[in-house]
């Protein structure tokens, strides 16, 4: 079968959950003899915008569409001709019988009425909540607290403080660039990558990624921007149909998707799995402090800085590892060591997949302290494979994967005082760490997983659309 995945963004230079995921899946489809390419953007300020380039991954062809993010106006980032037109020159070379889309963030939402209006099948597995939320899918209303849920209104004022696009000095810089590449055949690109978010860089902000501090003021949202987003509401309901069926890997995704309005009957919870991760035996925590870690990008909705406060009140009895990559947003991450200043904190740097078992192996317990609802984190599942039990909010996919006081712990989500009170009971009681270990349930492996995905992607291959979408009729 040939299957064509479709994301927002790929490794080597984003390696966050739904990249990892896809990579994973798309090697294990591979040796299971099917053949799997790969569409997603990449952002190459040297390069012309929207060129269309081919890359080899493992033995898997990428078709790769640059997207230095030249946007007119905020609809380009939903609804957008010149990726349809590119979209369907890969599908032209491909020729998939299946389509999987992963995310379609920096692409267009037309694109699966594009597959269906062609015959071909797909589905869609649902790793954030993008689809109703244009602010990277993280439902946090100026990221800062939980969203309510979707409305034209509100998702206009909430995206009225957000960076969508390149400025229009970043635009000419970006223009500069590609033109010092073409005419004297030197490539600024990965200058102004390396120096992303140096002190050299930091005024004007040249070039960086918007920074979600959660420190600006609320901008009031313009008529604009609501008509925008009642487009976009449009063509979320149009999506529907032209997919036949919705993959979540856990309950709280398909309970909040359903009810901001996908077809309860196609969609499906389908947690995710994960590969074998080797780990070196720790040393027993009776007799030293315990160690903590946090392992993951350093952003504010992930809530490292929550973590990091509360070693404050932890008054030395542990030590905390932070295991991630600061450079997606630098001046967050300046602001997290700053705040580490004097305390038991160690910044370890980006950990590579290849060895997450080592990270787990420096620490006692992995604390999760995100202040978004998390879909399916699948580092709870790497934590409960290296036997390392997990602290986390007691929000979304979080609350839903742990059992407080059995297989893990459970803190107000936000609240460092609350989190360092959960962190002292495993200091206070060091057997704690291997009773939730032992209880912590086996997760499902990336075979299994992929078993179950298989036999999805069969039987949606074996039912092209009709001439109203998929409609219905759900496997």
């Amino acid at each position: 079968m040939r299957i064509l995945e479709v994301l927002h963004f790929f490794l080597p230079k984003h390696s966050a959950g739904t990249e990892v995921y896809t990579d994973s899946i798309a090697r294990e489809l591979k040796t299971r003899g099917h053949d799997v390419h790969l569409f997603f953007t990449d952002k190459v300020l040297s390069q012309r915008n929207y060129d269309l380039v081919r890359r080899d991954h493992h033995g898997i062809p990428c078709h790769v569409l640059i997207n230095n993010l030249l946007y007119e106006s905020f609809d380009e980032t939903f609804d957008n001709a010149v990726v349809e037109h590119a979209f369907h020159r890969v599908l032209d070379e491909v020729k998939p019988d299946v389509v999987h889309f992963q995310h379609l963030m920096l692409l267009s939402l037309t694109l699966p009425r594009i597959v269906a209006q062609r015959k071909i099948p797909s589905l869609l597995t649902l790793h954030d909540f993008w689809l109703y939320c244009a602010r990277f899918g993280q439902l946090m209303e100026h990221g800062k607290g939980v969203c309510a849920g979707p409305k034209p209104s509100r998702c206009a004022s909430c995206i009225s403080d957000f960076k969508f696009a390149q400025s229009s000095l970043q635009k000419r810089m970006i223009s500069a660039i590609r033109w010092t590449k073409e005419v004297a055949g030197f490539d600024l690109a990965p200058v102004v990558d390396a120096w992303r978010g140096s002190r050299l860089l930091r005024t004007p902000r040249l070039l960086r990624k918007n920074e979600e501090t959660g420190e600006r003021a609320k901008a009031k949202p313009s008529s604009e921007l609501e008509v925008h987003f009642q487009k976009r509401e449009k063509l979320v309901e149009e999506l529907a149909p032209n997919v036949r069926l919705f993959l979540a890997p856990s309950r709280t995704m398909r309970e909040r998707m359903v009810e901001f309005g996908l077809p309860a009957r196609r969609v499906k919870v389908l947690p995710l799995g994960i590969g074998r991760i080797d780990v070196a035996k720790r040393t027993p925590l009776e007799g030293r402090k315990p160690v903590f870690g946090f392992i993951g990008t350093l952003s504010p909705h992930k809530g490292v800085h929550v973590a990091v406060e509360a070693m404050r009140y932890m008054k030395g009895h542990g030590e905390l590892l932070v295991f991630g990559r600061g450079d997606y947003y630098p001046a967050y991450a300046e602001k997290l060591r700053e705040m580490a200043e004097g305390l038991p904190i160690r910044f370890m740097g980006a950990v590579p997949r290849s060895s997450i078992g080592a990270a787990f192996a420096k620490i006692d317990a992995l604390v999760m302290p995100s202040v978004w609802l998390e879909n399916f984190p699948i580092i709870i599942q790497e934590a409960r494979a290296a036997r390392v039990p997990v602290i986390a909010s007691d929000l979304g996919g979080m609350r839903e994967a742990i059992e407080d006081g059995v297989d893990g712990l459970l803190f107000k989500a936000g609240s460092a005082r609350d989190l360092a009170i959960k962190m002292a009971q495993i200091w206070k009681d060091p057997q704690r760490i291997v009773r939730m270990a032992e209880n912590a349930p086996e997760p499902m492996t990336l075979a299994e997983h992929v078993d179950r995905l298989e036999e999805y992607l069969v039987e949606v291959a074996a039912h092209p659309p009709g001439r109203g979408g998929h409609g219905g009729n759900a496997p």
